[in-house]
């Protein structure tokens, strides 16, 4: 030890205590780092587990489509017999499949330019879909015996039950029949199904058949004619899956060389079931587009649309687009040009 410690020890012996002091603070900060330093450590290499490479693909698609296709898609019109002074209308879905909601519109230009076509977006206005059948009309032969009571079926539902008279007479009975009461949406197809409820088939069943059948229409809503179907005219019946054999027999008269009451061409029901009656006959009659075929308004009808339309996620709506041709437009080719964009 130098003198000069020795003599500072001496005069100073607090010194002694404090240096000592100091030697073991340094030891114990040095310690608490070690610690802390390896507990770190041990926390990162935790971490590390969790943070180890993410790889994340992701295809993006456009989140609005128009008729099913991506809003950038080109869809064609094309109108080669196009009339000056007439409206051509076209409908179109538009869904907003994003994740959350957009305004939206359209914006139009021409080639050569838009002279004498006037555009116009509606919203459809209700198809036949949104009425019902109103009534359904069938002619079928009351003949001279009391085996020609029958039902009327329209989709399963029991519409009219028919008690024969059975007078000796050949009479042919138009049967016209309400349905507003059975609220039968009119749209899509429908089976009409006539069926016999004689207890037995008559006597005269294997010659003549039983329950002659000639005519059936069907009307929606305001009268507007459905569809019709004349039985035992193979064109008439073409495409209305009438119901042939077994259910319905041959066409009438061939079979039975008379005049069924002056009607030339018919249908009569059916063989005999196990139990002994007789079955019913169907045919189906379609109601599509019995209102306005495209679901759009005429030029200057319907409820204009006010652009921009906003659309939610998932919500979808229908756009008319419309042509309003100039009636002196001049005779060529026009291109017309859409553009679905955000607002």
């Amino acid at each position: 030890m130098k003198i000069e410690d020795k003599v500072d020890r001496v005069i100073y012996p607090e010194n002694k205590r404090r240096r000592r002091g100091l030697r073991v603070g340094k030891k114990t900060v040095v310690g608490i780092l070690v610690v802390f330093i390896t507990a770190t450590l041990i926390v990162s290499g935790t971490l590390l587990t969790y943070f180890n490479k993410v790889e994340t693909t992701i295809d993006v698609t456009q989140s609005v489509q128009m008729d099913g296709k991506d809003w950038n898609e080109v869809i064609t019109h094309s109108i080669p017999d196009a009339i000056g002074g007439c409206c051509y209308c076209f409908e179109h879905t538009i869904t907003n499949n994003g994740c959350e909601g957009i305004d939206l519109g359209f914006i139009e230009w021409g080639d050569p330019n838009l002279d004498g076509i006037e555009v116009n977006y509606y919203e459809p206005e209700p198809t036949c879909c949104n009425h019902i059948l109103e009534t359904l009309e069938v002619r079928v032969l009351d003949g001279q015996a009391l085996d020609d009571d029958f039902e009327v079926y329209v989709d399963s539902t029991l519409v009219y039950t028919y008690d024969a008279v059975g007078t000796g007479a050949e009479t042919w009975i138009n049967h016209v029949i309400p349905l507003t009461t059975f609220q039968l949406t009119c749209c899509d197809s429908h089976t009409v199904e006539i069926k016999c409820t004689a207890a037995q088939a008559w006597s005269g069943h294997s010659i003549y058949g039983q329950l002659a059948v000639d005519t059936i229409l069907l009307y929606c809503e305001n009268q507007v004619l459905c569809d019709s179907v004349d039985i035992g005219n193979p064109t008439s019946e073409a495409g209305h899956q009438v119901n042939i054999l077994p259910d319905w027999s041959l066409i009438e008269p061939l079979t039975s060389g008379g005049g069924y009451g002056g009607i030339t061409d018919c249908r009569t029901t059916w063989e005999p079931g196990s139990d002994g009656t007789c079955r019913g006959a169907t045919c189906v009659l379609t109601c599509e587009d019995c209102y306005e075929p495209s679901g759009c308004p005429e030029c200057g009808s319907g409820t204009p649309i006010d652009f921009p339309i906003h659309l939610e996620q998932d919500e979808t709506i229908d756009v008319c687009i419309c042509y309003d041709l100039d009636m002196l437009i001049q005779p060529g080719q026009y291109i017309v040009n859409h553009q679905l964009v955000p607002v």
